[in-house]
């Protein structure tokens, strides 16, 4: 921020630090789902059950989806000239604050969940 103005440039980089932190998260839940499709036989007790597949699917989709929605912003913002600031009140602003909202509370939810996962396939 300049001056009390928002550069669409200060944006677009959390932008892309939401989307590579989310293909990670996508990335990771993929590794668990596989690796619980590969336990080995003695260790099937400790598979996820079928509402915990579920769930983590469900929970893929929910990054997929935020992750979209964060590449239509981006296409919005390339109508702004780069270096034009925005103002705190800018529906931009208002839009990108509650990105970041969602944003972190699927980091809280995806950490959270990959602990618990991770305890109950005992990697």
């Amino acid at each position: 921020m300049k001056n009390g103005t928002i550069h669409l440039m200060e944006i677009e980089l959390e932008h892309k630090l939401w989307k590579k932190r989310l293909d990670l998260f996508i990335t990771e839940v993929d590794l668990m789902i596989h690796h619980n499709q590969n336990l080995p036989a003695e260790r099937k007790k400790d598979s996820l059950n079928s509402i915990e597949l579920i769930a983590l699917e469900e929970h893929k989709e929910n990054l997929t989806r935020l992750k979209s929605r964060i590449d239509v912003k981006e296409q919005e913002l390339k109508f702004y000239n780069k270096d034009f600031p925005i103002t705190e009140e800018h529906e931009y602003y208002t839009d990108h604050l509650d990105l970041r909202k969602k944003n972190y509370q699927l980091l809280d939810i995806h950490l959270d969940r990959i602990r618990d996962i991770i305890k109950e396939i005992g990697i």
